[in-house]
């Protein structure tokens, strides 16, 4: 169904050539971004609306509906395989490309930490620093720090993803990364934005 409302609303506001020209849409989970067939100069945009599956009820429709599917949860986005995906898209992207993230603190809150962390790092990438993009990383607060169990996942995590954009892209690459959230609401959705500049 998202594919659907993806295609209906493009085409409603592109013309036709740019649309079967320019865009594809696939459906397919976000995992393995680097197996998509694509000219690798060509890749500009590459969005995520992580959470639960498109349609999905909100709170107060589960709270008074009985009809509501028991597995819909089953099909959210996943921490690790999210930051995969975003790792491979700022691989892809070109000179001038644009990574867009909509994450849901609500429903995933460390999934949204690791992606604001991430594309912190990317910008940090270039930074004149003594220690770099990796006392960056080494300083990351785990967003579970209470639990002994998570600690320094956060942290672990983005490191790995860091250090692959280092080994795999280009170097000097440069990012100029924004978020933009609600302030006073803390698990509000946050749009996490990062172009590659050079």
């Amino acid at each position: 169904r998202a594919i659907q409302n993806t295609k209906l609303s493009l085409l409603s506001s592109l013309p036709p050539d740019i649309y079967f020209d320019n865009i594809a849409l696939l459906e397919q989970s976000h995992e393995h971004l680097t197996n998509v067939p694509r000219d690798a100069s060509s890749v500009g945009l590459v969005c995520y609306n992580l959470g639960y599956l498109p349609g999905a009820p909100s709170m107060e429709q589960q709270r008074t509906t009985t009809l509501t599917p028991s597995n819909y949860k089953d099909c959210q986005t996943q921490t690790e395989t999210t930051l995969n995906s975003i790792t491979d898209a700022s691989l892809l992207l070109r000179v001038g490309g644009l990574l867009s993230v909509m994450t849901y603190p609500g429903s995933n809150l460390e999934e949204s930490v690791v992606v604001e962390r991430f594309v912190e790092g990317l910008a940090m990438l270039t930074t004149r620093n003594a220690g770099g993009w990796r006392e960056y990383a080494e300083s990351i607060p785990d967003c579970n720090d209470d639990d002994d169990e998570g600690g320094g996942r956060v942290r672990a995590l983005v490191t790995r993803a860091l250090e692959r954009v280092v080994e795999e892209g280009e170097k000097k690459q440069t990012w100029r990364v924004f978020v933009h959230k609600s302030l006073g609401r803390a698990l509000s959705p946050v749009l996490v934005t990062a172009m590659r500049i050079k």
